[in-house]
């Protein structure tokens, strides 16, 4: 099985620490599945707004669309916010999926309430953009019964120790005030502190599961094609691309 993880921003340093916690989540996976990790070409370092998701989907179509000519079975975009996943889809003929849909899907296999927590701060942008991918996702909305922010950007997220006791403070306050079964981290970039988080929730004796997006995502693509699912669209939908200029 081969599966192809796409990072929807440009190859910097920066991207590159963000992106850190990869290799951690891969070892969710089973040993014969293979894993291709490739950045887009052109675009922003993240995607913390409306625009910048819209500047980068081209480059993610293009990444998806050599994916499957390079026959991956399975293609996973690297971000919460499922960006050009519904365009991936009418494009591919293999299964895709980005962070939210795939997270989502699990959460609810955990309990009926379920928190978001979100990078950057509680700002008119973010809420807008976290209102947007939920509202593409309709049927997981009445789930959702606490959203909050890290008050970290995507390309601070790697400050651990902020990081942590946000994460930390936010489940406890999910659990004692909203009772939520579970937390999903809603950036892919905090994969690498999903043990730390937990051990810690321990210690605090809060019993809130946390879903942590990238590792998740994997793990729900791989099993979808063992399983033999397709969520493709491409035999629906008519795009004829050789009429694309």
């Amino acid at each position: 099985m081969i599966i192809k993880l796409i990072i929807p921003v440009v190859d910097t340093p920066d991207t590159r620490k963000a992106n850190e916690g990869v290799s951690h989540a891969l070892k969710t996976l089973n040993p014969d599945t293979q894993v291709s990790i490739s950045f887009i070409e052109h675009g922003f370092e993240a995607l913390n707004t409306i625009t910048r998701v819209g500047y980068n989907s081209p480059g993610i179509v293009k990444a998806a669309i050599k994916a499957e000519k390079e026959q991956a079975d399975g293609i996973l975009v690297n971000c919460v916010a499922d960006p050009a996943v519904d365009m991936v889809r009418e494009l591919v003929s293999v299964p895709v999926f980005g962070g939210f849909r795939a997270t989502m899907m699990m959460a609810l296999g955990c309990g009926k309430n379920v928190s978001i927590i979100i990078p950057g701060k509680e700002d008119w942008a973010g809420k807008l953009l976290l209102s947007k991918v939920i509202e593409k996702n309709n049927e997981f909305k009445s789930s959702i019964v606490h959203k909050g922010f890290t008050n970290l950007d995507v390309l601070e997220l790697h400050d651990k120790s902020r990081l942590l006791k946000r994460l930390a403070d936010f489940a406890e306050e999910s659990f004692a005030k909203y009772d939520s079964d579970c937390v999903v981290l809603g950036c892919t970039a905090m994969s690498y502190i999903i043990d730390d988080l937990r051990n810690e929730l321990a210690e605090r004796r809060c019993p809130v599961t946390v879903l942590e997006p990238l590792s998740t995502g994997l793990k729900v693509l791989e099993t979808f094609i063992a399983l033999g699912f397709n969520n493709s669209l491409a035999d629906r939908v008519a795009n004829d691309m050789n009429q694309f200029k």
